[in-house]
């Protein structure tokens, strides 16, 4: 043994004998603080990688949703149609002064299995000595939240308060449209509906003038969904798969059942004598559907141009500056969505399309209206 290097080690072989094993000593390391940066640095841009694919594929799964939703409705709609051989009125007028009617989004409700809750409405409508949708009767069914009416990309409208009387009551998503009449022509009779034209405008706003200049605006009827009257499908000359009937909004949402508000009987059924107005009125303000223009895109910036009465302190959604010109009628506010680059319509055959912000504007005003002859153009 003592010819042997103190510093060797010994070890079994293969073989079962001693061997003398390499002196290379097994050494353990940490990382250093530069590795540790490094490694922290590929992990966050790999995150910050990962994470927009993430958010991209929620939306898409939102937008899904949303476009379920809208088809849903506008086939509710389209049953409505086959059961009482016309489209449901956008909105019913009411016998008081100063109220507001159902809106379409009740009237569908037994073509979605919520025919309990249509029936309710309905019922208290009709028995009410002045019947009023946005009334206190109303409040605990304006308080139900319907996810159907709701898309999910608008993640605030769930919480957010109603405008005006009970804070509780909640919006929906999605509106009728109206027509765009007077976008396309620049007419709007002043009090009283004639057969040559599809608009009726109040009497209060000056002649020439601009729905800017008016809190309420015109009230087109050459649309799917309008004020108090109801539309049979072979009236829908442009095609039913070129005309809007629903589309999606984010701005100065009011209560889910109300359709329309007006001040009182200024307007009696064309052609007939009858003291009880009937269809579309001037001097109203229409929920529940809206008119398409020329003046206000698909997500149209309020912080351009807003609602002439809105009000931060109220809860209007988005906050706007003191200055923000306050130019939008009622009537006339903007279809909008949170999906990035346009906003969802449903069609008068069921069919759902992503219409983009760039879209032509006299193609948008065209698939606006069912009557405006300009089909072959689409």
């Amino acid at each position: 043994m003592s010819n042997f290097k103190a510093d060797f080690r010994f070890g079994r072989s293969k073989s079962g004998g001693w061997a003398p094993l390499s002196d290379h000593r097994v050494s353990t390391r940490a990382f250093t603080l530069v590795e540790l940066l490094v490694v922290i640095a590929i992990i966050g841009i790999l995150v910050a990688l990962l994470l927009p694919a993430v958010q991209a594929a929620r939306e898409a799964a939102r937008r899904t949703q949303c476009q379920n939703n809208l088809k849903n409705i506008a086939l509710a709609a389209l049953n409505y149609e086959s059961a009482q051989g016309e489209l449901p009125a956008g909105g019913l007028n009411t016998p008081g002064i100063q109220t507001s009617g159902l809106g379409w989004p009740v009237l569908i409700l037994p073509y979605v299995e919520e025919s309990t809750v249509s029936e309710e409405a309905i019922r208290k409508f009709r028995t009410s000595p002045n019947p009023d949708a946005y009334g206190a009767a109303f409040d605990n069914l304006n308080a139900m939240l319907l996810p159907m009416y709701l898309c999910p990309s608008d993640g605030e409208l769930p919480l957010q308060q109603e405008k005006f009387g009970n804070a509780a009551r909640k919006g929906m998503s999605y509106a009728g449209v109206s027509g765009s009449y007077f976008a396309r022509t620049g007419n709007c009779p002043r009090d009283k509906k004639d057969s040559s034209h599809f608009c009726i405008w109040s009497k209060n706003a000056v002649a020439g003038s601009t729905p800017a200049a008016d809190l309420l605006g015109p009230v087109n009827f050459d649309g799917l969904l309008t004020q108090d009257w109801t539309v049979p499908l072979k009236k829908v000359t442009d095609g039913l798969s070129k005309t809007f009937l629903i589309g999606e909004r984010t701005y100065q949402i009011r209560a889910w059942m109300i359709g329309s508000y007006w001040n009182g009987n200024t307007d009696p059924p064309m052609g007939r004598n009858a003291t009880t107005p009937k269809g579309p009125q001037p001097s109203s303000a229409m929920f529940a559907m809206k008119n398409i223009t020329d003046k206000f895109a698909i997500n149209h910036d309020p912080h351009v141009g807003c609602y002439i009465d809105h009000q931060n302190d109220k809860g209007d959604r988005p906050a706007v500056a003191d200055t923000t010109p306050r130019v939008i009628s009622v009537n006339d506010l903007p279809f909008a969505s949170f999906h990035p680059g346009g906003a969802m319509f449903s069609f008068g055959d069921g069919g759902v399309k992503f219409i983009p912000n760039d879209i032509s504007t006299n193609v948008y005003l065209a698939l606006a209206s069912r009557n405006g002859g300009e089909a072959e153009g689409l």
